[in-house]
C-alpha cells in the first residue's frame, strides 16, 4: 500500500505587467508588453497545473482541462487598469479560446441548439473569466491592498524619512540624481522632488523609457539603470519590509502590513477548498501591487543569504505560488484530513525565458524543507497575519468607510496610535446623525398616516403680496407659517402654503431611473447645468386642490407612470 500525493488547490499572486510610468499625467494602463508578459504567466500556469507537459508537474485535482468552471476559480484584482487588465491576459493565457486549446468547441447544454447546430463564441470560443475587481471602499481591499487607506503604516513611512539611514543614503546619492535630471528627469519630475526618496518613481520611469523610448534607451548606460534599480529597490524594501522597526507595541511590523493581510486571504482561500471539499475554489489567483510580494517575503523568512531572489522588487508577471497538497495511502477516495495536507512555496520572478518556477521553504526552515504541513503552516502565518477586518481598522487607525461597522469607535486614538479597544460606543456625531434620520422616518409615517386616513392633502397657493396672508396671524403672518383650513364637509384639511422656490443641488437623483423616468432624470440634470432657467414642477399630490370629504365628488381614476 502506497501513498498518494495529490494537489488540492493553489493561491497565486502574480504582479502587474509593464504598464505606463505612474508619474505621468495620463492614467497609467496597460502595455502590449505587459498584456504578453501576463500571457505568458497564465500559459506557464496553465502548463502546470490544468494539463502538464513538463516532468514534475501535477495536474490540479479534478480541474476543468479547457473549459473555465466559474465554480473552480476566484480571481481577485484591485480596480486599477494595468492590474485588472493583467489579470484578464493572466486568463486567457490559462484558459485560452476553445477552439484554439482543443477540438473541445461546444459547451454541453448552452452552445448546442436543438436542431443539432452549435454556436462558437465570438473570438474562437473565447472564455469570460469572472474577476472582482475591489475598490478603495470595499473590504475586500485590504486584502490586496493592505497598506492603502492605513493611516499607521503612512505614520510609519514619514518616520522613515527622518532617520539617519535614510539621510545617509539622500545625501550619497544627491549627485547621482542631480546627473539624471537636465537628460532624463527635466520636465516630469519637479527640481525639489529628484532625489533618494522618490527613487522608486524615478527608477520606474527611466526603465519605462529605456524599453519604449529610442532616445532614451541610447544614453541610459546599463550602469546608471541598475544603480537606479539597486536605489529604488532599497526604498521599497525599507518601507515594506523592515520588520524590525516599531514605533509601538500595537504596530510592530506595521510596514508589513501588505504581506499581513495577503497572508489572510491565502488561508481564507485554503480554508473554502477545505470546507468545500475540494469541489470549489480549486485555484485562487490574485493580482496586484509589488507591496504585498516583499512584505510576505519578509514576513516567512525568505529574505536570507540562501535567497537573494527576494532582496529585490519582483520583475513584471511574477508570481507566488503556495500548492496545498495532500499525501494519504492511494486506496481512498475520501477527502483528505488537514492532518494529511501540505503546503509548498514557489516563486517565478518574471516571465523571461530564463525565468522558472522554484520552490523555497518558508519560516527560516532549511532549504530541504520546501514543503511542510498544513498545520505548520497555518501556524506560522498567525504569528503575523491580519485576523479580521476590525483587527486591521484598529492596527492602522483607519478611517475607511467600512471600519465603523466593524469597530464602534468615536474615533480617539490610545496612545499607542490605535483606535481604543474598548471604545464601542457610536461617536456623537454618527448618533446625532442617526437620531436625526429615524426622527425624519417617523415624522413621515405618521404625516402619511394622516394623508391616507384622514384626507389631509397639500396644496400651494400661489401668492404675491405678504398682506394677502390670511389666517390666524393676519397681516403679520410669514410666508413660512402655514394655514390649516376645513372644507365645507368637515371631515379632511388641507395645509396650505406659500410657494417656495426649492434650488437644484448638484448630483441630487431626480425622477426614478427603475420606474424608467429617465426623461425626468435628464431634464433635472439639465437644471443643474443652467441653473438660471425656470424649473418645470414634478407631478406629485400637490396637483390635487381639492381636499378630501365625505361630500366631496368621486375621484376620478387616472392611471400613469
Amino acid at each position: 500500500m502506497g501513498i498518494k500525493q495529490q494537489l488540492l488547490s493553489t493561491f497565486i499572486y502574480t504582479l502587474y505587467g509593464d504598464r505606463t510610468p505612474l508619474v505621468l499625467t495620463t492614467s497609467p494602463t496597460l502595455t502590449p508588453l505587459g498584456a504578453q508578459q501576463l500571457y505568458e504567466a497564465g500559459d506557464r500556469i496553465r502548463q502546470r497545473y490544468i494539463t502538464p507537459s513538463e516532468s514534475g508537474s501535477i495536474t490540479i485535482n479534478g480541474i476543468s482541462p479547457y473549459q473555465l468552471d466559474y465554480d473552480q476559480l476566484t480571481v481577485l484584482s484591485t480596480t486599477d487598469q494595468f492590474v485588472s487588465a493583467s489579470a484578464l491576459a493572466f486568463l486567457q493565457g490559462l484558459y485560452p479560446p476553445l477552439q484554439t486549446s482543443s477540438n473541445y468547441t461546444y459547451i454541453p447544454g448552452q452552445s448546442t441548439f436543438q436542431n443539432g447546430t452549435n454556436l462558437v463564441a465570438p473570438l474562437h470560443g473565447y472564455q469570460y473569466p469572472n474577476i472582482m475587481a475591489v475598490s478603495s471602499n470595499d473590504l475586500n481591499s485590504i486584502w490586496l491592498s493592505g497598506w492603502k487607506n492605513c493611516p499607521a503604516y503612512t505614520a510609519s513611512s514619514n518616520h522613515y524619512y527622518e532617520t539617519e539611514a535614510f539621510q545617509s543614503i539622500q545625501n550619497s546619492t544627491e549627485e547621482f540624481y542631480a546627473s539624471l535630471q537636465p537628460n532624463f528627469l527635466n520636465g516630469i519630475f519637479p527640481n525639489a522632488s529628484v532625489g533618494y526618496f522618490d527613487a522608486a518613481g524615478i527608477y520606474d520611469y527611466l526603465n519605462y523609457a529605456s524599453i519604449h523610448n529610442t532616445s532614451a534607451a541610447e544614453h541610459l548606460t546599463p550602469e546608471v539603470l541598475t544603480k537606479a534599480k539597486i536605489l529604488a529597490d532599497d526604498l521599497v524594501f525599507a518601507l515594506n519590509a523592515d520588520t524590525s522597526v516599531s514605533e509601538s507595541k500595537a504596530v510592530d511590523n506595521i510596514r508589513a502590513i501588505p504581506g499581513r493581510t495577503l497572508s489572510t486571504r491565502i488561508l481564507q482561500a485554503f480554508d473554502t477548498t477545505i470546507n468545500m471539499h475540494g469541489t470549489t475554489d480549486k485555484m485562487t489567483l490574485a493580482f496586484g501591487s509589488y507591496e504585498p510580494m516583499v512584505a510576505f517575503a519578509a514576513l516567512a523568512g525568505l529574505v536570507t543569504p540562501h535567497s537573494s531572489a527576494f532582496y529585490s522588487v519582483p520583475a513584471p508577471g511574477s508570481s507566488f505560488v503556495f500548492e496545498l497538497i495532500s499525501m494519504q495511502t492511494d486506496n481512498t477516495d475520501a477527502y483528505p484530513d488537514t492532518s494529511d495536507m501540505f503546503v509548498r512555496f514557489l516563486y517565478q520572478n518574471g516571465t523571461d525565458s530564463d525565468s522558472s518556477l522554484v520552490a523555497y521553504p518558508l519560516f527560516g526552515l532549511s532549504p530541504s524543507q520546501s514543503m511542510i504541513s498544513f498545520v505548520d503552516f497555518v501556524a506560522g502565518l498567525q504569528k503575523f497575519e491580519i485576523f479580521s477586518v476590525e483587527d486591521w481598522c484598529t492596527t492602522c487607525s483607519s478611517f475607511s468607510v467600512f471600519c465603523p461597522a466593524f469597530v464602534g469607535t468615536n474615533g480617539s486614538l490610545d496612545p499607542t496610535g490605535r483606535v481604543s479597544s474598548h471604545q464601542k460606543g457610536l461617536s456623537p456625531a454618527v448618533a446625532g446623525v442617526i437620531g436625526a434620520v429615524v426622527t425624519f422616518a417617523v415624522a413621515a409615517l405618521l404625516l402619511g398616516a394622516v394623508m391616507f386616513f384622514g384626507g389631509v392633502r397639500m396644496h400651494r397657493v400661489r401668492t404675491t403680496r405678504r398682506s394677502d396672508l390670511g389666517g390666524f396671524k393676519g397681516g403679520e403672518k410669514l410666508a413660512s407659517d402655514q394655514d390649516l383650513t376645513l372644507p365645507k364637509g368637515g371631515a379632511g384639511a388641507a395645509v396650505i402654503t406659500a410657494e417656495e422656490t426649492t434650488p437644484v443641488r448638484g448630483h441630487e437623483r431626480v425622477g426614478s431611473w427603475e420606474l424608467k423616468d429617465r426623461a425626468k432624470a435628464e431634464a433635472a440634470q439639465g437644471q443643474v447645468l443652467s441653473a438660471g432657467m425656470p424649473q418645470p414642477r414634478r407631478p406629485s399630490y400637490e396637483d390635487d386642490d381639492i381636499p378630501i370629504g365625505p361630500h366631496s365628488l368621486p375621484v376620478d381614476p387616472r392611471s400613469h407612470v
